[in-house]
């Protein structure tokens, strides 16, 4: 399948955008300045969407013209552009952000045609999401056998041991050995990062 990659999925949405009104602030305005003001990092929305690897939305204004000898394309409207890699399979995922951020789904998407609101329920928002989904034709998945708890755990165990190493230089070899078992029952019990993350200390020291 285009759009799996061992374990990870691969979403791709091109969601038209509601032409400009004659009055007020034009539905790509609105989602632009929407889309600004969504938290990253901990405080993402897809943070509380657990099986996500990671996500992404932008808007496209039209096609980049490269200059002769290439074709000169236009878009018939502007789209707004979601991609997502997670663990599992469709369905349960975007059941899985129906369920976890509503609000800002109803945000995002109203600005688009075809959107049926968020009040419609989530199977008529997962079928207008798969009537804009377009096929991965090149999947490349940095890490597709490992789910994201795994991957937060040796993002961190990597950064952690680079630490130890840098901490234990030129101690002895039976200390360097009592150091090193300490500290992997230290990483073992070491709490899961917050996804969305950028430290992942065990003491927090990055905080």
């Amino acid at each position: 399948m285009a759009n799996r990659n061992g374990t990870a999925y691969d979403l791709t949405l091109l969601c038209p955008i509601i032409a400009d009104g004659d009055r007020g602030q034009s539905p790509v305005g609105g989602l632009r300045d929407y889309l600004r003001r969504l938290p990253r990092g901990t405080e993402s929305p897809f943070c509380k969407v657990t099986a996500t690897h990671l996500a992404r939305l932008s808007i496209i204004d039209d096609i980049y013209f490269q200059g002769t000898t290439a074709r000169e394309d236009h878009l018939h409207s502007k789209y707004l552009w979601f991609n997502t890699n997670f663990d599992g399979d469709p369905v349960s995922y975007l059941d899985s952000m129906f369920d976890a951020m509503p609000r800002e789904i109803g945000e995002i998407w109203k600005c688009c045609v075809g959107f049926p609101g968020v009040a419609a329920g989530r199977e008529k928002w997962k079928h207008y999401m798969f009537r804009c989904q377009i096929d991965t034709t090149f999947f490349f998945a940095a890490v597709n056998d490992m789910s994201v708890d795994e991957m937060l755990r040796g993002l961190m165990l990597k950064q952690e041991f680079s630490v130890f190493v840098a901490a234990n230089q030129g101690v002895a070899a039976e200390r360097l050995q009592q150091n090193f078992l300490a500290f992997m029952e230290d990483f073992k019990k070491a709490p899961t990062p917050q996804r969305g993350s950028v430290y992942y200390q065990f003491d927090g020291r990055g905080e």
